[in-house]
């Protein structure tokens, strides 16, 4: 048989179960919140990565790499050893874009993007162009006669034409849209002596 209890008794055990489950909860979210907090936060310090390259010391910080030149900072998705495997024939330096506007005539952005942030400090201005009369945008017409211009063609995924090459004052990569940007990073490292 069971003992009888009046409500007064009935309530004072809910009120302690109440409180006992309350407090368990409370200590489980200090604990759990506590251990995000010091579990995360050293896993994401530790993930940096570094490499050097003829001297050279890259260090990768939020998924880009990053290296002073010459007391100039450099931020590229790739790093040298990325990109080893393209290679081209090419004449130009940083000083033959220094001071001077740079062209682009193509329309995918990111390796445009790429190129731009690591050269903006030297050249003189960068705006889009046309190389040819018929060409769609209101962009003025220039040559790799005289201009410095730099050609991003896009070539289907996987296409094995692609490539670097410079004709004249131009540079064109014709590279798949997924490739671009490793193309763009050779290109930088080439001109900057990488």
């Amino acid at each position: 048989m069971r003992k009888i209890i009046n409500q007064e008794q009935k309530d004072k055990k809910t009120h302690r179960n109440q409180l006992i489950i309350g407090l368990i909860l409370i200590g489980l979210m200090l604990f759990s919140s506590a251990g995000y907090a010091f579990g995360e936060r050293g896993t994401k310090t530790t993930s940096t990565d570094t490499l050097d390259y003829n001297g050279i010391s890259f260090v990768k910080t939020n998924g880009y790499w990053n290296f002073n030149l010459n007391g100039k900072t450099f931020i590229t998705q790739y790093n040298p050893v990325e990109v080893e495997n393209i290679t081209f024939l090419n004449t130009m330096l940083i000083s033959d874009y220094t001071d001077k506007p740079l062209y682009f005539s193509g329309t995918s952005n990111e390796p445009i993007y790429e190129i731009n942030r690591n050269l903006n400090s030297f050249v003189l201005r960068v705006n889009n162009v046309c190389m040819e009369n018929n060409c769609s945008g209101n962009f003025p017409v220039k040559n790799c006669s005289i201009d410095n211009i730099i050609v991003i063609k896009d070539l289907e995924k996987n296409n094995s034409l692609e490539k670097i090459y410079q004709e004249e004052n131009c540079i064109f990569i014709n590279a798949g849209i997924e490739n671009q940007t490793r193309y763009a990073d050779a290109f930088l490292f080439k001109i900057l002596g990488v």
